[in-house]
């Protein structure tokens, strides 16, 4: 490799984190857009305001990002007046919002803040975009920016005031982080950036097992407290930085394609959220790959915040695992796992998944 750069967010993070706005964002220039979902830009639309009124900066428009991280949105964002004009923009919501916006400060070549109105994915502090088509449907390409947004603004009384299901799936879906990257892992020869990732990871469940549970009930009662804010950084910002400094075949393993795999499924889809999912593939990833004394650990954990442990949680049938498992095997990230994984040894881990629950 002749040229490596790596490029990482900054973030404030607190009850009143917007406050350091004016100072984190005055020297990037006077003019900022926001880019955001409804709901979250009703949300924290005030709380940005408010932090901003005494400041330099200026704010062109509120503007709905279209409700889909696709290249059309992105697309039709470029050519927004307010957009173009603005010096800077400020994404407000979740995921699939930042990731959009992350397309178009790209093509537009203008700096990103990103202020997350939910904890539910690393999309905020990592430099890669999910995309999508305009039906929802997941595109095989993804958008990567050169860099990440510069600064993530983590307003936690914003997050403790959304719906809590979004920082549990969230905890969900961070759960993965250190058991699927280190089963990717598991025999290469890492290089720095992938070495210091796969470390890292170590810090996506341990708070989540100290904190989730209180953090999970602070939330309902939407108080911003430390075990909320643990809980967001872990979600956020260590999740996102894992995800920035490994290579992208480290990123996820045998929970993940699992994932994939149950969306074959009608009630998956309705009634099931991503991280949600997730976490119970974690479950059965630790069996295959004889990982007793974690699933000994997470097993309470799990419990005391209601993540799904065995198929009825999601609504499955044992009976319906045969196109699961096929497109389980389908998915490209099954690839990474360190040894071939097979349909009979991933029915047996899910059977003996079953059978745990029962004595535990």
């Amino acid at each position: 490799m002749a040229f490596y750069s790596q490029a990482l967010p900054s973030y404030t993070i607190g009850d009143t984190a917007y406050e350091d706005i004016p100072r984190v964002c005055e020297p990037y220039g006077t003019t900022a857009v926001v880019i955001g979902g409804k709901r979250a830009m009703a949300a924290a639309r005030d709380y940005l305001l408010d932090a901003l009124k005494d400041s330099k900066i200026k704010i062109l428009d509120f503007v709905w990002y279209g409700g889909e991280a696709s290249f059309e949105n992105g697309d039709a964002l470029i050519e927004n007046p307010a957009v173009q004009q603005a010096d800077m923009i400020f994404s407000m919501g979740g995921g699939k919002c930042v990731d959009c916006v992350k397309y178009v400060c790209y093509k537009l070549n203008k700096p990103l803040f990103a202020l997350p109105t939910i904890a539910g994915t690393c999309a905020p502090v990592s430099s890669v975009a999910v995309m999508y088509y305009p039906n929802g449907v997941m595109k095989e390409t993804y958008q990567f920016s050169h860099t990440p947004p510069k600064h993530v603004f983590i307003n936690t009384r914003v997050i403790a005031e959304a719906p809590d299901v979004y920082l549990w799936t969230g905890m969900g879906d961070t759960m993965a982080k250190h058991f699927e990257t280190t089963l990717a892992a598991r025999g290469r020869d890492l290089a720095h950036g992938d070495a210091f990732g796969v470390a890292a990871g170590i810090q996506c469940y341990k708070p989540l097992v100290k904190y989730g549970a209180k953090a999970l009930e602070d939330c309902k009662n939407n108080n911003p407290s430390f075990e909320v804010e643990q809980i967001c950084l872990c979600n956020l910002v260590t999740t996102g930085m894992v995800s920035n400094f490994i290579d992208f075949s480290l990123n996820s393993c045998i929970a993940h394609s699992l994932f994939y795999g149950f969306t074959v499924l009608p009630q998956i889809e309705k009634n099931h959220l991503h991280g949600e999912v997730v976490s119970y593939g974690v479950l059965v990833q630790l069996i295959y790959d004889g990982q007793y004394d974690k699933l000994d650990e997470l097993y309470p954990f799990y419990k005391s915040v209601k993540l799904p442990t065995k198929l009825a949680d999601i609504e499955v049938k044992f009976e319906e695992l045969g196109p699961v498992i096929d497109k389980t095997l389908e998915v490209r990230d099954i690839k990474n796992a360190p040894y071939e994984v097979t349909a009979q040894k991933l029915l047996d881990s899910i059977a003996e998944l079953e059978e745990y629950n029962k004595t535990h």
